[in-house]
């Protein structure tokens, strides 16, 4: 007898009488066996069983980057590919502005920067129609009326200086450093280099001075001296026990 045999069912057909020969009463009757457990097979006692499986990792939601920090690789300001999203803008180095240099004039003794036309004659006056910067009016005498009331526009073009009679009665003289001077015709433009001294008339003449000189303040933008002590008096001070 094995032991899966105690859990079967026998069913026997009615006799009169047993024999008493267990073997040869048996081969009528009827055995009802139990489903053998196959491997694999679900079993019906799992269902009170405890299962412990392993830790599944639940994928990350996709809004999770918020939190992230990102580092981004740098990029030169001459690369053309685009800024990348969500990076923060950075400012365009702004280059320096160049110094524009300008030649200068001095007239008498006064040194004028030609950042603006000038103007020179005995009572100046501004042109009808002007382009540009508005000329500054420079006024000069003249005692016998050689000097136009406006006589000479003097202008910069770059680092060169460019003289224009404007039709002056007597005409304007020229003269280049280390050339022969000559007169320029009227209503005639000319350009100067440094050293040439223009003259205009009873003795008023107009030095170009070079694009690299120094304009010093005038006399008149300087603020005015501070006033010195009075000097003490003269003799050899006393003694109070003198005073007294």
């Amino acid at each position: 007898m094995r032991d899966d045999d105690i859990d079967d069912t026998v069913i026997r057909r009615p006799r009169a009488q047993l024999s008493g020969d267990r073997v040869g009463d048996a081969l009528d009757d009827t055995v009802i066996r139990a489903a053998p457990t196959v491997p694999g097979w679900p079993d019906a006692d799992a269902d009170d069983d405890t299962v412990i499986r392993p830790p599944v990792i639940a994928p990350r939601p996709t809004d999770d980057g918020l939190d992230d920090t990102v580092v981004r690789v740098p990029t030169r300001p001459d690369d053309g590919a685009s800024a990348s999203v969500g990076a923060e803008p950075r400012l365009q180095a702004v280059p320096p502005a160049p110094q524009t240099r300008v030649p200068s004039i001095r007239i008498g003794e006064r040194v004028l920067r030609l950042d603006r036309p000038v103007i020179v004659g005995r009572r100046p006056t501004l042109p009808r129609i002007l382009r540009g910067a508005t000329p500054e009016l420079v006024t000069v005498p003249s005692v016998t009326g050689q000097v136009s009331s406006s006589h000479l526009l003097v202008h910069a073009e770059g680092e060169a200086t460019v003289v224009d009679d404007l039709r002056s009665t007597n005409g304007t003289v020229v003269r280049p450093a280390g050339a022969a001077p000559f007169r320029m015709p009227s209503g005639a433009s000319n350009v100067v280099l440094t050293g040439t001294v223009v003259e205009i008339g009873d003795g008023n003449v107009i030095e170009v001075l070079s694009p690299y000189h120094r304009v010093a303040p005038t006399a008149g933008d300087l603020p005015p001296l501070p006033t010195w002590p009075s000097d003490p008096p003269a003799g050899t001070p006393r003694t109070p026990r003198e005073r007294s």
